[in-house]
Formats: C-alpha cells, structure tokens, sequence
C-alpha cells in the first residue's frame, strides 16, 4: 500500500517525535510505500522575522532544514541501512493562482504566538493579525495548490525507494506568468498539498498527524467531543456550520474530505500515543 504521512509545523521543532517516527517507519517495515510531507508554518514565520526575503524563497529554505530533521529523525529509530541510505528530500513547487480569492484574504498563520502588544506592533507595520484560539499570529495567503510539479519525481522516487519526503511546506508557490514560471509570495497550506500528492500519486489512505486526537466538534470549549468516525458529508456539512478553525483544523478537513471523495478511498487526522504507538484519530470514508 501508499501512504501520505503529512507532518505538522508545531510537531516538528529541533527533531521529529520518536512517535511519529515508529510510526512512519512501521509503515516502511511493513512493505508500503511512504510519502512524507511536512508543514512549516512556525518555521518559516520565524525565518520572516530575521530575513528579508520572499515567502517562496524561505520555503524553499524550510523544506531543505525540515527534511533534514525527518531524516535523522527516522533514522534514529531504525537500524535498516537500507533506509538510512534512501530517504531522498524532493524540493517541491506547487502552481497557485496568482488571482485567486486565498490571495487577497490571509489566513494561513505562520510564526510564533504573539502577545496583543506584539500583534499590535506588527498590524501598525501593515502585517496582517489574526486572534485564533491559541492566541494572535501573523497571517499570510495561502492559495490553494492546483498542480505539483515535481509529482512525477515524487511517483517515481517512492517506488524505487519506498519512502521520499516531498511537498514540504505546502510546496514553493509559483504562478504561471507571461514568462512562465514566477515565484508567489505566499504560504500553501501543507494539508491542502499532502490531499493532492495523495490523489495524484493514487495513494491508499491520507493520514494527517497533528497534536490533538482527532477532529473535535465545539473544540476548546466545555462541549467538545471527539469525531471518531464521519462520512465526507457530514464532515463537509460541520465545515459548513463553522465548526472549524481557519488556517488550523478546517484545510486539514477539506484536504481529507476532497481526497476521500474523488478516490473513494480513506483518510485519518490525528495524533500517535507516544506509549502504545498506537493512532488516535478521526476516521473519514466515503
């Protein structure tokens, strides 16, 4: 079987979670096929603040530092010199477009958490703020991703060696301009990318890893209860009724809900037990 493993931001700081990295290379061990994807958003915020540079161009640069964190990650927790050997970073490029809606409304949170004096300052220098559950962050458009430019090297790569690390940080985004290719600056949310490296390379389940157990109704207040199981319906209707964050739990939804939807396949986000290694999370089906 294939699998995306898509990685969150927040889960990977100075190394990957032993957790996620049982997990990851119980999969290899098992005979599948695993593609690697990871989110970057606290990374790339923190390299915004200290370098003058385009979004596209620190992307680039996160998914190089990310990937690097992955592998040493994963090849802490096996003794296959095979693996140690073959576990190829692809810098990936997504195409955007430049005009769409995403681009004009920023939503994707990158950075630290901010105080409200410090998210004053910011909005006072023309960076746009958001207040989110956790606190206030920096926002920066995240257009969706219509096409991976690197997805036949992705396909190609995972079956020679069974396990790449691609679409890291959503992918750089590029839009198609007069003369060509040109870089956007802009972050692409890495769920919507790992939903459609999972439809484009025919995998066989989408499996989100994130720090909750799974995809709560009424979250963060005294009602909320754990989804255990929901069909694309369902889930597209509570979407619908807002109850999703933004920029947080509500792409890591749509991106399993559209991938579950066009290959009848199954799709899973949340969290691995760090003591049983085993997954807690929101099953969605067809």
């Amino acid at each position: 079987m294939r699998y995306v493993v898509a990685l969150g931001g927040n889960a990977i700081g100075g190394e990957l979670s032993r957790a996620a990295a049982n997990f990851i290379t119980n999969l290899y061990r098992r005979g599948n096929e695993v593609i690697i994807t990871h989110g970057n958003g606290p990374q790339v915020g923190e390299l915004a603040e200290m370098e003058d540079k385009p979004l596209s161009v620190l992307t680039a640069q996160t998914q190089a530092e990310i990937g690097t964190i992955i592998q040493t990650g994963l090849m802490r927790s096996t003794h296959s010199k095979r693996l140690e050997h073959n576990m190829p970073i692809i810098i990936t490029r997504c195409i955007v477009d430049r005009h769409g809606k995403e681009m004009r409304n920023p939503s994707k949170p990158v950075g630290r958490f901010l105080t409200r004096s410090q998210a004053s300052a910011l909005i006072g220098k023309g960076i746009v703020v958001k207040r989110l559950i956790g606190g206030y962050r920096r926002v920066v458009p995240s257009p969706i991703p219509i096409d991976v430019l690197e997805m036949d090297t992705i396909n190609y790569v995972v079956g020679k060696s069974r396990i790449v690390i691609a679409g890291g940080g959503g992918g750089v985004a590029v839009t198609l301009g007069k003369r060509g290719l040109e870089y956007a600056d802009a972050v692409i949310d890495k769920d919507r990318t790992s939903g459609l490296i999972a439809q484009k390379s025919r995998a066989d389940a989408l499996v989100i890893l994130t720090k909750t157990d799974g995809v709560y109704t009424g979250f963060a207040t005294p009602k909320q209860k754990l989804i255990k199981r929901a069909t694309v319906r369902e889930m597209l209707a509570l979407s619908r009724n807002g109850e999703f964050e933004e920029g947080s739990m509500l792409p890591k939804v749509l991106a399993c809900t559209d991938f579950v939807r066009k290959t009848g396949k199954k799709a899973s986000i949340g969290n691995i037990n760090p003591a049983g290694g085993s997954m807690s999370a929101t099953l969605i089906v067809p």
